[in-house]
């Protein structure tokens, strides 16, 4: 495998990224041409003491072969590599949060309360100076993760607001631009002083 060189804008992250795929790429790639069949494929499994059922390599064969070509090249298995390290990363993330949700359950009801909730939530804003949340944010905050709207803040809710796809902190948090604003203004009061 050549070398690579980092160009501008391509980070150590991504070089490392590249050389991983490859590497495994290469592993699977028995005859050296390029393409992964689904022979190869399945013999890559067993390198990694996988044993998939012949549904699942079909599966897996569908999933990676994006042109349809009936292999797989380096591209379309890099594809489904950052995939699979995106997933990973998610898997870690709700990790953590379900650990720290265990932490602030110290009563281990199963729950958040909005007393807890508060404490999460101002905790998590940066010490200092800077004022904590309002009454009113953080009814926002804790409406907007009680999905369900039973006046609680649930392990899963928890979890999807931290980690989820949808943001859910966005509906009340201010943009940027709105901060940004907020903060020129009282500087320039501030000197006007």
């Amino acid at each position: 495998m050549e070398q690579q060189q980092v160009t501008d804008g391509e980070s150590d992250l991504d070089v490392e990224f590249e050389e991983k795929c490859q590497h495994i790429f290469n592993l699977f790639d028995a005859d050296g041409d390029g393409q992964l069949t689904e022979e190869e494929i399945l013999k890559g499994y067993h390198m990694f003491e996988m044993n998939p059922t012949p549904e699942e390599l079909k599966e897996t064969m569908e999933a990676l072969d994006i042109d349809h070509s009936g292999t797989v090249d380096f591209k379309e298995f890099k594809t489904l590599m950052r995939r699979i390290d995106q997933e990973e990363e998610r898997m870690r993330e709700k990790k953590q949060v379900t650990e720290a949700f265990k932490k602030l359950d110290r009563r281990k009801r199963g729950y958040l309360d909005k007393r807890q909730f508060t404490m999460v939530v101002n905790g998590a804003k940066k010490s200092g100076a800077e004022p904590k949340f309002k009454k009113d944010e953080i009814d926002e905050f804790f409406k907007a993760v009680d999905t369900n709207g039973d006046g609680k803040i649930d392990l899963e809710e928890f979890v999807e607001a931290f980690t989820g796809d949808q943001d859910a902190f966005a509906s009340v948090r201010k943009p940027e631009y709105e901060l940004q604003e907020e903060q020129d203004t009282a500087q320039q009061e501030e000197k006007q002083q």
